[in-house]
């Protein structure tokens, strides 16, 4: 069993570099089975398997776990390609940051196979890369998830976690793209929305719409970016959380719209494609 020295000591500076959003802990770490070494508060946790060494990344609210690395040293190495492929996208153009993609999940397939897989960590680290989205350096303008119709969409999760929380509904990144496009997190909540108003980031304009799935906050200033016509809340349970509809300053003229379904996300994309059709959003009339 890997104690908590052991475990910490292979957490060099390389395995720390993987593309994790969350915060990276110090011993002592919570689990007797599985030591949790960094966590995103309320979304997620990468955890150690004291027995193997085997590293997953967890969703904390629905179980939902995705292998990350088969062991600590393999994380140190993927984190190394990783930093690599990330220096190599500084002023690259569409074409060399897809073959920084390519050449990235290649590293990965060296490590494991498996995890350079569809719909999985890696794949989608390196697809974001391949995007031109990255944590580090002046923000890229955000990417739509799908070229089709409709508003812009900005949803408050960074792209692993949206995965997640689509999975959780039985849902893909690629299947979604296909019912709502949407833009991930790209950096702050304020950086994203800000990018989606660069001129041709996106043919259907500025961000109209902003979706705050459960525990995702966001403050007056944000509420009231210029173009934002809807903001809509997967519903809170604690109606006097940070986050909880009745606390969001919408300002007036933004519609508030809560979703307390078990499927948001297909909800969402229903209320969408309904606004959409009624031409209730800038840009867009009945036809």
């Amino acid at each position: 069993m890997l104690t908590d020295a052991e475990i910490a000591a292979s957490l060099t500076a390389s395995a720390r570099a993987i593309p994790y959003p969350g915060e990276w802990l110090e011993p002592p770490f919570d689990g007797e089975r599985q030591a949790v070494v960094a966590r995103d508060a309320g979304l997620s946790e990468l955890r150690v398997d004291r027995a193997s060494g085997r590293v997953v990344a967890v969703e904390v609210p629905g179980g939902f776990a995705q292998p990350i690395a088969p062991s600590s040293a393999a994380l140190a190495e993927l984190g190394a390609a990783y930093a690599e492929a990330l220096a190599r996208t500084d002023g690259a153009d569409e074409h060399e940051l897809r073959v920084v993609e390519a050449s990235l999940l290649a590293a990965v397939r060296v490590v494991a196979p498996e995890l350079a897989d569809a719909e999985t960590f890696w794949s989608i680290a390196a697809e974001e890369l391949g995007d031109g989205i990255t944590a580090d350096g002046p923000a890229a303008p955000p990417t739509v998830v799908t070229t089709a119709g409709g508003p812009t969409v900005v949803i408050a999760l960074q792209m692993l976690a949206l995965h997640q929380a689509l999975a959780a509904e039985g849902l893909t990144l690629s299947g979604y793209a296909e019912l709502l496009p949407s833009v991930s997190l790209n950096g702050s909540l304020a950086t994203t929305l800000a990018a989606t108003a660069a001129p041709g980031a996106f043919r259907s304009g500025p961000v109209q719409v902003l979706v705050l799935p459960a525990g995702a906050v966001a403050t007056a200033k944000e509420l009231a970016f210029p173009s934002l016509r809807l903001v809509v809340v997967f519903g809170a349970a604690d109606a006097s959380a940070p986050g909880a509809p009745a606390a969001l300053p919408v300002p007036e003229g933004v519609e508030l719209v809560v979703l307390n379904g078990p499927e948001p996300f297909a909800a969402l994309a229903g209320l969408v494609a309904e606004r959409w059709a009624a031409a209730q959003f800038a840009g867009h009339t009945r036809g």
